[in-house]
């Protein structure tokens, strides 16, 4: 029973935090407005793989590094941060190759290969230390001091699937007709948007 009910706990906190708009959910939406339904789909299996590590870092108490060695937080922090500038910057340098070329932008988002979407949702993710920061709080809030194995396992499966189910929802939300219509009339304001939300996120993260 008491299994049951942790699982529950770390269900309902994982639920709010996974929905919580961040970098993660930003990159989702973009892909599915960009591509399609199919190719975003592989960006919701980036972010669950990396919850999933995540998870096993929190168990096995690797987090617990973090607050030892704090240069290797920094590092995450330095490593992280400057991934999403970059990806800020390739977003933004997207319009102006967009403008100077007065083409659509569906027709310049030529599709990517599934291992580049994934692995980008995926560094994205686990270099992000405010997911390492949910998990923690998840752990310290729900689990007992005697941690066992199979709890461990479950814990992982159940963030790992309620991210992937959240981001498999937002691929197939905005790579919907209409969304993709409504995206079209704003596609540079967006594209801008979403750029410069992204390099604002790396250097928060970064100067924190």
């Amino acid at each position: 029973m008491e299994f049951l009910l942790i699982i529950a706990n770390v269900a309902v906190i994982w639920v709010l935090a996974v929905i919580t708009p961040g970098a993660n959910v930003l990159l989702t939406i973009n892909t599915a407005l960009n591509y399609n339904r199919h190719t975003a789909s592989f960006s919701a299996f980036g972010v669950a793989v990396a919850v999933a590590l995540w998870g096993l870092f929190g168990g096995s108490g690797l987090i617990i590094l973090f607050s030892l060695f704090p240069e290797i937080l920094t590092a995450m922090k330095v490593l992280g941060g400057a991934y999403l500038v970059y990806l800020g910057l390739r977003q933004l340098k997207q319009i102006r190759e967009k403008k100077k070329l007065h083409i659509d932008p569906q027709a310049l988002s030529s599709l990517p290969s599934p291992k580049r979407v994934f692995l980008t949702a995926f560094f994205t993710s686990i270099l992000n230390v405010k997911t390492g920061f949910f998990v923690v709080s998840v752990f310290s809030v729900s689990v007992t001091q005697h941690i066992t194995l199979p709890l461990i396992l479950a814990i992982m499966f159940t963030m790992s699937g309620i991210t992937l189910v959240w981001h498999l929802f937002l691929s197939f939300a905005f790579s919907r007709h209409s969304a993709k219509s409504a995206y079209e009339k704003a596609s540079r304001l967006f594209d801008f948007l979403t750029g410069g939300l992204f390099t604002l996120f790396g250097i928060k993260v970064m100067a924190s």
